[in-house]
């Protein structure tokens, strides 16, 4: 099953934010066990990477972004 992932949910698995973190786990969980195909939208990657840099530094937001590409494919723009 392929299941695009919106930004608030990356958001909510990253920061831990109450009270959707628990079930965007279980969906990280899932696609980094390739139970489903997990998707990111271009602009979710660069609206993540701009919001994270903000807030945790261009180390640490290059690093989420490493870890978010080896878990999910980019959803065709088209």
């Amino acid at each position: 099953m392929k299941v695009v992932f919106d930004t608030n949910v990356v958001l909510d698995f990253v920061y831990d934010r109450e009270p959707d973190s628990s079930y965007a786990a279980r969906l990280f969980t899932a696609a980094e066990e390739r139970k489903i195909e997990g998707y990111l939208g271009a602009i979710t990657v660069t609206t993540i990477h701009y919001l994270t840099t903000k807030l945790t530094g261009p180390r640490e937001s290059k690093h989420l972004i490493k870890n978010l590409l080896d878990i999910f494919l980019i959803a065709p723009v088209n």
